[in-house]
Formats: C-alpha cells, sequence, structure tokens
C-alpha cells in the first residue's frame, strides 16, 4: 500500500461541478468541502482557478481576430502556475498528515 492510495483526485469536470455547488447553490465551503472530503484551501484554490477561466472566457478577441500566441501563453501561464499551486497545497497536505 501507498503512501498515496488514500489521495483523492478530481477530474476538471467534478472540480467544476464543487464550485458551482457553492456559488449557485448557495451552500457553505466548508459544509461542501466536507461532503467531497476535501480541505477548504484547495476548493478556494480550485475556485479562483475557475474565476480565472471564466475572465479568459470573456475577454474579447481584438479586432475579431484569434487570440495572439502572447495571449495563449498567458493563459497557459495562468493554468500552470494553478497546477503549482494544487501541488504545492496536496504536498504540503501530505507532509502534514505524515507528521513532517
Amino acid at each position: 500500500m501507498g503512501i498515496n492510495d488514500n489521495r483523492r483526485h478530481f477530474q476538471p469536470e467534478k472540480k467544476y461541478e464543487i464550485v458551482k455547488e457553492v456559488i449557485i447553490g448557495k451552500n457553505p465551503v466548508s459544509e461542501v468541502c466536507k461532503k467531497y472530503g476535501i480541505n477548504t484551501g484547495q476548493y478556494y484554490k480550485w475556485q479562483q482557478a475557475f474565476f480565472n477561466g471564466a475572465i479568459e472566457g470573456l475577454r474579447h478577441k481584438k479586432d475579431g481576430r484569434e487570440t495572439t500566441k502572447e495571449e495563449k501563453l498567458i493563459a497557459e501561464n495562468q493554468r500552470l502556475r494553478g497546477v503549482i499551486a494544487e501541488l504545492a497545497s496536496e504536498n504540503l497536505e501530505l507532509k502534514k498528515s505524515l507528521g513532517q
């Protein structure tokens, strides 16, 4: 049995549904986190990624043309920063659970 056997992995679609459940359902964050067995800090990271994605989706295209290479790189950079933040949080939680 490995260290990560009890670790839960959520697909992006499920993360979206969890964040949406708090926003639309007006359920308290603590209640939703308890329901899904996640840390509130993790939820707020997902929520930040959710809103960053919404902002990106609402940006106007310049003169109706496609997104520039620079804009695509900026969006990818934001996405990767979110992934790094999520992994750092999970790493910290794992260290806490191991008593380090």
